[in-house]
């Protein structure tokens, strides 16, 4: 009795006379005809590392862009609810503005739009007052560098770019409340409301 794999009298795919064997030549023809790929005996199969890496990069690039909108959502959120964020207009008046995005070298925030009230200030350097509670606040410096129109929800606002005074004694403590704000945004999780809170 002959002794085999499967693949022929001499076990690697070839007759005696060393061409293919029929069946090794039949199930090419089948994975072939199915669209796989099929490789030689005796041969490595070819590598796809290459495919990998631009896969392994979508990945990241995609993860990035989810964390960034996480972070951005999270920011707003914080800005509409907890923080309250005023321009000075004069010695004694105060507009309310809003955050759209902050950074450790400056913030943009925007007003909404109305020909009757335009900006009330033709200086492109003002203070603003950043609540935390309703009588404390931490005093920034900034230089308005651009504005443009914007349209959110239906609503005409103008936004501003600006750059922070890094001057201040204020500013360390602004830079490090950035820091927590893209900290809490990458670890932060949605309540989904499914724990109770029983008060003693």
């Amino acid at each position: 009795m002959s002794q085999g794999n499967g693949f022929g009298k001499n076990g690697n795919g070839l007759s005696q006379n060393g061409d293919a064997h029929p069946d090794v030549i039949s199930i090419h023809s089948h994975l072939k005809k199915n669209g796989q790929a099929t490789v030689a005996p005796g041969k490595e199969p070819p590598s796809n590392g290459h495919a990998n890496r631009e896969q392994l990069v979508d990945f990241s690039a995609v993860r990035t862009q989810k964390l960034e909108e996480k972070r951005r959502k999270t920011e707003r959120i914080f800005f509409r609810n907890l923080l309250g964020v005023y321009t000075l207009t004069g010695e004694t008046k105060m507009r309310q503005i809003e955050l759209v995005d902050i950074s450790e070298e400056g913030c943009s925030f925007q007003v909404p739009f109305s020909v009757d009230t335009p900006w009330p200030t033709q200086s492109n350097d003002l203070p603003i007052r950043m609540y935390f509670s309703p009588d404390t606040y931490l005093e920034l410096r900034v230089k308005i560098v651009n504005s443009r129109p914007y349209i959110e929800n239906g609503d005409r606002y103008v936004r501003y770019g600006c750059l922070i005074d890094q001057s201040l004694g204020s500013y360390e403590c602004y830079q490090q409340f950035v820091k927590f704000m893209h900290l809490y945004s990458n670890c932060s999780h949605r309540d989904l409301g499914d724990v109770s809170v029983f008060y003693l």
